[in-house]
């Protein structure tokens, strides 16, 4: 039986929740304006060269080493220079049609606005959010300035064609990475109070997309699936969890016809997995069970991780902003808007994963496999918001949206895929009395016999 869909499943349960606490400190506005060879007025507009030194400073980004001009406009020796060749190295900074970077020109509210997303790992997204816009869906910067929006950053009123000022870059830049010390408070107080509880009951919805490179999308179908899930929990060793998929190509004339749903039913109940699986061939569905004590093990120690604080290694992964309190299923919440990237996947795992984890997926197979897929992936983006009690400090619901941007090539071969999507909407979390009961033809389920520890990667 293929363990790995499993072992990957767990592996997202325990890491997305503490990845969405680990947060990064107040950045100072000053220290932005100290990076000019002479005091800028805070009052005047700021070029695009300029902006780029700090946003390359407030984002903590590396120096490019390459000492080569970025673009024909730009002059040898002028104080941003390495900041410009950073950017367009990166992507950040793709500059104008005629291959000019224009870097003494003031730089405008989208052009900021894009350039920050772009840094934050959001680029190409298909997922628009719904904010009140002074941008038309198909201006080229709409989508990331309507994250910035979203998320509380700039607001739908200012004029996106406008320039900025010193002073306005400085404190775009400050908020955007950096981490309100009140929102760090309620976060700090909400992973202190999700480490006590011991039930909980979880209703949410999933969407996910993949979109192919243009070159490519002739092989690669664009596709998408839409899921509802229900997971209850009694901690640390006993859950329910139930799923509902369907899969569509978003070109109908793709070949293959419809694509069929999947249906996902499971128990963990005293260390013995049992899941609902359906015979593709007959449509005929029965249980099965595993002996897997060890997801116990897992749970007791992420619980222990998540109240124990954050490593210093994460404090500037993430960044957290109170956007107010609001109304939730009838309680009052307060509403944080949190996002970040994530560059280095194989040091984040390693970092993050539980002792009883990095075990079982320790060994060479896993660190080539590790190594492979931190080879394949240019970055992955978290957006998102939480719903957090005002009086028990309780996640009440939220939303994530992980952006996985995929590199041009695997080695010499060329990656189809250009970015993977995925939406989470939690719309109800509850921790009040749960029950989870087992059916009785779950508890006739035929035994499989405990995968072995060689055979973790290769699913056999």
């Amino acid at each position: 039986m293929p363990r790995l869909p499993l072992i990957i499943l767990t592996l997202l349960l325990l890491i997305l929740v503490p990845a969405s606490l680990v947060f990064a400190q107040p950045l100072d506005r000053e220290s932005l304006l100290e990076i000019f060879p002479e005091t800028p007025d805070p009052q005047g507009p700021v070029s695009r060269g300029a902006f780029a030194a700090m946003l390359v400073e407030a984002a903590g980004l590396p120096l490019a080493v390459d000492s080569a001009l970025p673009a024909g406009d730009v002059e040898p020796g002028s104080w941003y220079l390495p900041a410009l060749s950073t950017l367009k190295q990166q992507g950040i900074m793709t500059g104008y049609a005629d291959g000019t970077l224009r870097p003494v020109q003031p730089v405008t509210r989208v052009e900021a606005a894009v350039m920050v997303a772009r840094t934050l790992g959001l680029t190409g997204t298909l997922y628009r959010p719904e904010v009140k816009s002074p941008l038309q869906p198909a201006h080229w910067g709409a989508i990331p300035y309507n994250w910035l929006i979203d998320q509380g950053l700039l607001t739908g009123e200012l004029d996106p064609a406008e320039q900025v000022t010193v002073g306005e870059a400085a404190d775009l830049l400050a908020r955007v990475f950096g981490s309100d010390p009140r929102a760090m408070e309620v976060v700090k107080k909400s992973q202190q109070a999700a480490a006590r509880a011991r039930t909980m009951a979880m209703e949410a919805t999933l969407d996910l997309a993949v979109k192919p490179r243009a070159d490519m999308a002739a092989q690669v179908p664009a596709l998408k699936m839409s899921g509802q899930m229900e997971m209850k929990m009694i901690l640390p060793g006993t859950w329910y969890m139930n799923g509902r998929f369907r899969f569509e190509p978003v070109n109908s004339g793709n070949a293959g016809g419809e694509l069929p749903a999947m249906e996902m039913e499971q128990y963990y109940v005293d260390g013995q997995l049992y899941m609902k699986v359906t015979d593709p061939a007959t449509g005929k569905a029965e249980w099965v069970k595993m002996s897997m004590p060890e997801l116990e093990g897992m749970m007791r120690e992420q619980m222990q991780m998540g109240a124990g604080g954050i490593p210093e290694d994460l404090l500037s992964a993430f960044h957290y902003h109170v956007l107010g309190t609001t109304q939730k299923n009838g309680e009052t919440v307060y509403e944080l808007g949190y996002y970040g990237r994530i560059d280095d996947l194989a040091a984040f795992f390693q970092l993050y994963l539980p002792a009883s984890m990095r075990s079982q997926l320790s060994g060479p197979e896993f660190e080539k496999a590790l190594d492979a897929v931190a080879r394949m992936v240019r970055s992955i983006s978290l957006w998102g918001k939480d719903y957090i009690g005002t009086d028990d400090y309780l996640t009440r619901g939220g939303e994530a949206f992980v952006v996985v941007a995929l590199n041009n090539k695997f080695g010499e071969e060329s990656i189809p895929v250009e970015l993977v999507e995925m939406r989470v909407q939690v719309n109800r979390c509850d921790y009040g009395e749960v029950k989870i009961e087992l059916p009785a033809e779950a508890k006739e389920a035929r035994e499989l016999p405990a995968p072995g520890q060689d055979n973790i990667l290769s699913g056999n």
